[in-house]
């Protein structure tokens, strides 16, 4: 249904929202689209354009008065999240509160919310930023654990860790991740991770996708692949639906996309972190409407306006992104054309992040990753097939010295 002499303002123009504005351009509306870069991809696609300061309160709100928008929306994003709930509160707009929004961006504050409505999680312990030594921390830590930053994003600062030493090794760069110093020592739990892409509506949350997650090799947890549908059972799915519901419940959420992340253990789901926005690495864009038909950045945009969600199954298929990964400490020489990958069968997306002259770093967090590429197939065999030939082919075409 398209929706007639009514804007939206759409925060953030990159890679990742292409999709999002596409979305809300096929639904009728008028797209003010505001980003701190001058040129980013979505410039060209928007209505109406800004490039203002991720900060700058008082020019978006001005912007956003000025083309009188009926709502705000983002993707994957989390930096402009406190200002998008500030913004709503003033003005009216459909949007998670301040404070449901701080519960979700504050992994501590989100670690409290949980153990206080008894919904299984990570456990973890608050080591504030003036804490130079985790000497009174000593008789809490269980080894292996995880070390992480207090509301950092994309893996940057998370490692796991074996013992005293590599706690201690990692302390101060996971402590560089935070806007404010402090970090969290979670327990490792141990299982299958996954992700759990769900709409709420009025209080009512679809689960939209389970997604397969693959990370590095530890210490690190970067991810370099999701897969959907998730290997999971229906009872393993119903358990993790009902945890994930019970989460977003417990944080306030009543209307949002959210990206909640998983891990299956031999005591049943628990919670590591829930993002009250749609999930990256073009799990929102791309993935979940080709395994599902359905747009998950449609749904945020009618989300966003008061109107009940597109959540009809279009189809059932698999689909997966992968990250291809480079020897590190090399130079990129050269970026070949890779147009005809893209018209190989199933080939959905593709993207090089990295160009001539680029060093290759060891990967460390997401922002590092080289390039991706996303197809979908009617059994998840053929799938792991064609990825496996795919990103070897999208590899060969990054030449390096």
């Amino acid at each position: 249904m398209k929706v007639t002499g009514k804007s939206i303002m759409i925060f953030g123009a990159g890679l990742n929202q292409l999709e999002l504005i596409r979305e809300a351009r096929n639904l009728g509306l008028t797209t003010i689209i505001i980003d701190p870069q001058e040129d980013p991809p979505g410039r060209h696609e928007a209505d109406v354009f800004y490039c203002v300061d991720g900060n700058d309160y008082d020019t978006t709100r001005a912007i956003a008065l000025k083309h009188k928008v009926s709502g705000i929306v983002t993707g994957q994003m989390e930096k402009p999240l406190r200002l998008m709930a500030r913004l709503a509160q003033e003005l009216g707009f459909i949007f998670n509160s301040p404070e449901v929004t701080e519960r979700c961006l504050d992994k501590w504050l989100m670690k409290e919310t949980f153990r206080t409505e008894n919904i299984p999680y990570a456990e973890g312990i608050l080591i504030k930023n003036d804490e130079v030594t985790l000497e009174k921390h000593w008789d809490q830590i269980n080894f292996p654990t995880i070390i992480k930053p207090r509301d950092a994003f994309s893996s940057r600062g998370v490692y796991k860790c074996g013992n005293i030493n590599e706690l201690n090794a990692h302390l101060e760069e996971s402590r560089l991740f935070s806007s404010n110093g402090d970090i969290l020592i979670e327990e490792f739990l141990e299982g299958k991770e996954y992700s759990v892409e769900a709409i709420t509506y009025r209080g009512e949350t679809s689960i939209t996708q389970f997604t397969e997650k693959f990370i590095t090799s530890f210490p690190n947890t970067v991810e370099t692949g999701h897969l959907q549908p998730a290997d999971l059972t229906l009872t393993e799915k119903d358990a993790i639906s009902s945890v994930v519901k019970s989460a977003l419940k417990a944080l306030g959420i009543e209307n949002s996309a959210s990206h909640t992340e998983i891990m299956m253990t031999e005591a049943g789901p628990k919670v590591i972190e829930t993002g009250a926005r749609l999930g990256g690495d073009f799990i929102a864009s791309y993935l979940t409407k080709a395994s599902t038909g359905v747009s998950m950045d449609r749904a945020a945009v009618q989300v966003a306006l008061g109107l009940e969600p597109d959540l009809f199954r279009k189809h059932e298929k698999y689909s997966m992104i992968r990250y291809v990964e480079l020897p590190a400490g090399k130079t990129v020489k050269e970026v070949m054309a890779s147009d005809d990958i893209m018209q190989l069968p199933g080939v959905v997306f593709m993207h090089t992040f990295v160009r001539p002259g680029d060093k290759t770093e060891p990967l460390t967090h997401s922002a590092q990753r080289p390039a991706c590429i996303l197809a979908e197939a009617e059994s998840r065999n053929e799938l792991l097939l064609k990825m496996d030939k795919y990103s070897k082919l999208l590899t060969n075409r990054i030449i390096l010295t």
